[in-house]
């Protein structure tokens, strides 16, 4: 019997292609006098890959040959470049009559599908491999203000890279621009750790209660009932119950157990009534008694993604809803003993990680994880009302762009800079504090100072008390007297309508999808005086 040849490994760098197309050298790997049929083929346009042009073709094409250089064979593949969509390149090597593919060790996605590009080997004569190849991906650099406490339009400037390269240290430039009746001054110059990297997860519509926590922790409101309840989920109140209540809220009151959990399931069930709400169940209610509602609150919610990324520690942008300066933490229930006394002792009852994907598979899509449910637990309990909305979960500066966004990137030379406003005088003064201009915009009362021809330059410039946040023809009323010609050009000073933000961005390795990189305005600039 004649002992089977074996192809022991198929060298080619399987990392995404660039847009401009690349050039890959191959080597087999095997016994002298292996033997192989190489197949590729360019998933999107059917066309086979012809060896000996170098180029796709539609008719059918492959590589035959044998292993005879010391165990090895080396070639190389050529992959055109590609515009406007993405593309795929399915690879197949077959191992002919006679040759045998070395032994099969499989490797699987975390949603149990096949990894073939790290499977090893094969336990038939073909063994596969793929290849994606990308369009360039956008890194836009703009402006943000969490609170929305910055006004403005918000500029932005885009760099271009190919998926998972490098760029060289390249400079960027962006503004943003506050209305005309209002302006800018700047509290700090930028550094790394004002630029904010986000996910944007979905809340689920229901929380999920965590043991020791109580999840109607205060009263929110009171009200009292119009018109006896005798055996009814339906109440009518004083007050419109949209004023008063949320569903989910707990009842309670006189003709309502104590040991009962009773809550608000609609407001308003037959839509003509404001003051109409239901509950959970029937109660018994006499007129005139008063309620209390307690909005239902809760620490844990399901997300529907990103809970791989996610991590304790991780800020929540303000949001409808969203208890404020909420941070992603992990869950403890404590009861202290002999509190206050040297014997005092910490006990936790029960805890939980700050983030758990147990139950949630991820979705895999062209080997990456595309989508991953989980659940989160905030330090801070939120409202039922959460439920649905979008939050924006992240944290600042390089390292969580990296981690969230999969971008390895390096900022220097960051500068903010603001456009100083220039207007005319529209008549004389002499020794006067008001002066009438022919543009008021781009000043903040009391921050503002001017200079011009006329400006006493042995003194201090002058800083305008009156006329801002005002725009067009009027007064400006300056801290000293001036005496200046009509017609002369003003400049303003330490604020302005419009500012810039530079820098320098090196891409060290690009992610796997577009991103925007947020600076934090509200670190940076102020529509108001200190």
């Amino acid at each position: 019997m004649i002992e089977e040849k074996v192809i022991k490994n198929f060298d080619l760098d399987l990392s995404d292609i660039p847009a401009a197309g690349e050039r890959r050298n191959f080597i087999i790997f095997g016994d002298d006098g292996a033997e192989f049929v190489l197949e590729i083929k360019d998933k999107d346009t059917g066309k086979y890959y012809n060896f000996v042009t170098s180029l796709f073709q539609a008719t059918e094409a492959s590589l035959e040959g044998e292993v005879v250089n010391y165990g090895k064979y080396s070639g190389s593949i050529t992959f055109p470049a590609v515009t406007g969509s993405d593309d795929q390149y399915d690879i197949y090597l077959h191992a002919k009559p006679g040759t045998k593919h070395a032994d099969y060790t499989e490797a699987r996605f975390g949603d149990g599908s096949l990894d073939i590009n790290k499977s090893i080997g094969s336990n038939s004569l073909l063994m596969q491999k793929v290849i994606y190849q990308y369009t360039a991906l956008t890194l836009t650099l703009q402006s943000f203000s969490p609170n929305t406490t910055v006004s403005g339009t918000i500029g932005n400037d885009t760099i271009s890279v190919d998926r998972g390269k490098s760029k060289a240290k390249t400079a960027f430039s962006f503004t943003t621009t506050t209305a005309t009746n209002a302006a800018y001054r700047i509290l700090r110059q930028p550094v790394a750790d004002d630029i904010l990297a986000f996910v944007e997860p979905t809340v689920a519509a229901d929380p999920i209660d965590l043991p020791g926590e109580d999840i109607y922790p205060a009263v929110s409101n009171t009200d009292t009932v119009d018109g006896a309840v005798s055996s009814s989920n339906r109440i009518v109140m004083d007050t419109n119950v949209a004023d008063k209540m949320a569903v989910g809220d707990k009842v309670t009151g006189t003709g309502i157990p104590s040991s009962a959990t009773v809550t608000v399931t609609h407001l308003n069930p037959d839509t003509d009534n404001a003051k109409e709400a239901q509950l959970s169940e029937a109660v018994s209610i006499s007129d005139g008694v008063t309620l209390s509602f307690s909005n239902r609150k809760n620490k844990r919610w399901s997300l529907s993604n990103y809970a791989d990324i996610i991590k304790e520690g991780m800020i929540i942008q303000p949001a409808t809803g969203i208890t404020a300066d909420s941070v992603v933490a992990k869950y403890e229930d404590t009861i202290t003993n002999f509190e206050g006394t040297k014997d005092e002792k910490i006990i936790v009852k029960n805890k939980r990680p700050a983030v758990s994907t147990v139950g949630y598979k991820p979705t895999i899509t062209k080997g990456l994880v595309t989508t991953q449910a989980g659940d989160v637990i905030f330090d801070k309990q939120q409202v039922l009302a959460i439920g649905g909305i979008t939050l924006k979960i992240g944290g600042y500066g390089e390292s969580e762009i990296l981690r969230l966004y999969g971008w390895d990137v390096r900022f220097t030379d960051l500068a903010i800079a603001l456009t100083a406003p220039t207007t005319t005088t529209t008549e004389a003064t002499s020794a006067h504090a008001t002066i009438e201009v022919a543009d008021r915009e781009g000043v903040i009362n009391n921050v503002s100072t001017v200079s011009g021809i006329g400006i006493n330059p042995a003194a201090a410039n002058p800083t305008l008390t009156t006329g801002g946040g005002l725009d067009g023809l009027g007064d400006w009323v300056m801290s000293t007297v001036q005496t200046l010609e009509s017609g002369i050009t003003l400049t303003v000073e330490n604020t302005g309508r419009i500012a810039t933000i530079t820098g320098n961005i090196e891409i060290i390795k690009a992610g796997t999808s577009d991103r925007a990189l947020r600076f934090d305005i509200e670190k940076l600039l102020s529509n108001s005086a200190p």
